[in-house]
């Protein structure tokens, strides 16, 4: 699991809100101010505007005081605006061309956050538009919570392998939650079966070594068992490692000055992975690769 970062998340939250109340005012839609009003009346008495792009810190606050109010009739109406209104993610939001696949494109992630194995980048049709190949999960379930069904930080691009394995499933930890260092959360190492490990990839067993605060996680998306068969990825980077020693790293940048910027540059080329956090997002299996390489090299 990865952490959704990008330094312009605000003003996406607000982008987000200001499509979804064009939306909701729209004339055969006209349902903004009964919306607005029932968060306005209820709970903790905040605007549809405040519940849309409140913090990720605020949003077990806002379920707790809702949910204490949403009546079964309430929650039924709330249920069918975001499936009428909203589900449809071939459709875009308000006036503006604004749509899943726009906030997916946005925030610059080609990566399931959930698993950082499948790839979650849209298709580009041309004059067609973008089609998603994402899925937004919602991290508070839109069954039991609808009114933050449509919150910009309870929304999580993931891909539908995902999806659909957490289904309404609750997990502890979303990778909007800045509180945490997933980094140091959830770890990676490997095991050498037998002295054959050179030879024979499935002589080395993939190790994964969670922090009891995202086990949840782990469990509820079967993040375990899918690593398990990575074991070929492993296998390249201790046989890289022993193609390329450190100093072997170095006396290729020195041979190569236009080539590459840095020794990073090299390090990426070689053993496609970076240390830098901020790229977990865009290339799969990037902290298993970070993590095994670490170890390779410390």
């Amino acid at each position: 699991m990865i952490e959704i970062k990008h330094e312009n998340l605000v003003h996406f939250s607000l982008t987000h809100y200001q499509a979804i109340e064009q939306h909701l005012k729209r004339k055969r839609i006209n349902k903004f101010d009964i919306v607005n009003n029932w968060f306005l009346k209820n709970g903790l008495k905040i605007s549809l505007k405040d519940a849309i792009i409140a913090p990720f810190k605020d949003l077990e606050k806002i379920k707790k005081s809702y949910s204490q109010v949403s009546s079964q009739k309430d929650v039924m109406y709330l249920k069918t605006i975001y499936n009428n209104y909203f589900s449809k993610s071939n459709k875009f939001l308000g006036n503006q061309e604004y749509k899943s696949a726009i906030l997916v494109k946005e925030l610059g992630i080609r990566v399931c956050p959930y698993c950082n194995r499948n790839f979650i980048n849209n298709i580009d049709y041309g004059s067609k538009g973008l089609k998603r190949t994402s899925q937004l999960d919602h991290f508070f379930n839109k069954e039991q919570y609808p009114f933050l069904s449509m919150s910009f930080f309870n929304l999580i691009p993931s891909c539908p392998s995902c999806n659909h394995t957490k289904h309404n499933n609750s997990i502890s930890l979303s990778p909007y939650d800045t509180s945490q260092n997933f980094d140091e959360l959830l770890k990676f190492d490997y095991k050498i079966q037998s002295s054959n490990y050179l030879n024979d990839e499935n002589e080395i067993e993939v190790i994964m070594i969670k922090d009891k605060k995202i086990e949840r996680n782990v469990e509820v998306l079967g993040l375990e068992s899918q690593y398990k068969i990575h074991n070929d990825i492993v296998f390249e980077l201790v046989k890289k490692s022993k193609m390329y020693s450190d100093s072997q790293i170095e006396e290729m940048l020195r041979n190569f000055p236009n080539l590459f910027k840095n020794k990073e540059e090299i390090i990426r080329v070689i053993f496609g992975t970076n240390n830098d956090q901020q790229d977990f997002m865009k290339t799969p299996l990037s902290k298993l690769k970070k993590d095994i390489f670490l170890k390779l090299y410390s």
